[in-house]
């Protein structure tokens, strides 16, 4: 038996392992989670420095000709059709990486700044930015007293082994009447459930989300008008040598299923 980091509700063993680590099920919102991983350290700057994460961030940046195009990607395209934005809106994105989001949202006219506690992403992504990004921790952000009109937190909750006191942190964050934007993986997803990337396994992800349990954590956080949505992607590559393995998964696996979730709430 375990508690639930969500909820706090109880939740029991799944039967099922990812990365060698146990996955409990909650019995009240859903959440899947690894409390054996919770207190093992991860390298970030190691995870950040993955082939598919140099070629899908750090290579997608260095190329871009034109940063509107990554608003349209899967991940980022609900921000852009759901965030209100105000004039000379600020936006904080937590977790930013090398920038590839900060740079849409600022090509689109947010006043953006990006923080992540890796200094190797935060140096790369310099190189690129035109705008502010900082190498940092969300308690040292917010000991500096700012505030935004919006707070976004790509892929970033399911690495928390408390994700509500984040959520918590992000609407301190805000200034009146100000939003949050969040995306996790989609457990009810099998790409998911079977995944192999390491850096989609605990102890690098250690919670997992449904539908039911990012909205849960929302509301324990005080948040309001919230809304929960699904990312739809993969997509058929552009790349030859990923088309077989597309195409095989398809066939093994069946209709997709939306590989993401999205959020969006008031503070």
């Amino acid at each position: 038996m375990a508690r639930c980091p969500v909820c706090e509700g109880k939740a029991i063993p799944s039967g099922r392992e990812l990365g060698g680590f146990k996955l409990y099920a909650c019995l009240s919102c859903e959440l899947r989670f690894a409390p054996e991983a919770f207190d093992v350290a991860v390298n970030y700057t190691d995870v950040y420095e993955t082939p598919e994460y140099i070629e899908s961030q750090v290579e997608a940046v260095a190329n871009c000709a034109d940063p509107r195009t990554f608003a349209d990607m899967a991940s980022y395209r609900p921000f852009f059709q759901c965030a209100r934005q105000p004039v000379g809106a600020t936006l904080i994105d937590l977790g930013c990486g090398v920038g590839r989001f900060c740079q849409a949202a600022s090509a689109y006219g947010w006043n953006v700044g990006g923080i992540d506690i890796s200094e190797r992403a935060i140096s790369i992504g310099r190189r690129y930015a035109k705008f502010s990004m900082r190498n940092m921790s969300i308690e040292e952000l917010l000991a500096r007293d700012e505030r935004y009109d919006v707070a976004t937190a790509f892929e970033v909750l399911e690495h928390l082994s408390n994700p509500g006191k984040f959520l918590v942190q992000m609407r301190t964050l805000l200034k009146p009447d100000g939003q949050i934007f969040c995306t996790v993986p989609n457990w009810n997803c099998s790409e998911v459930q079977n995944a192999i990337q390491r850096d989609w396994l605990p102890p690098i992800h250690l919670l997992f989300f449904t539908k039911s349990s990012l909205a849960e954590a929302a509301r324990r956080a005080d948040l309001r008008n919230i809304v929960v949505g699904e990312i739809w992607c993969d997509s058929f590559p552009a790349k030859w040598s990923r088309r077989a393995r597309w195409i095989v998964r398809r066939i093994l696996r069946g209709p997709r299923s939306p590989l993401g979730l999205w959020l969006h709430a008031s503070g």
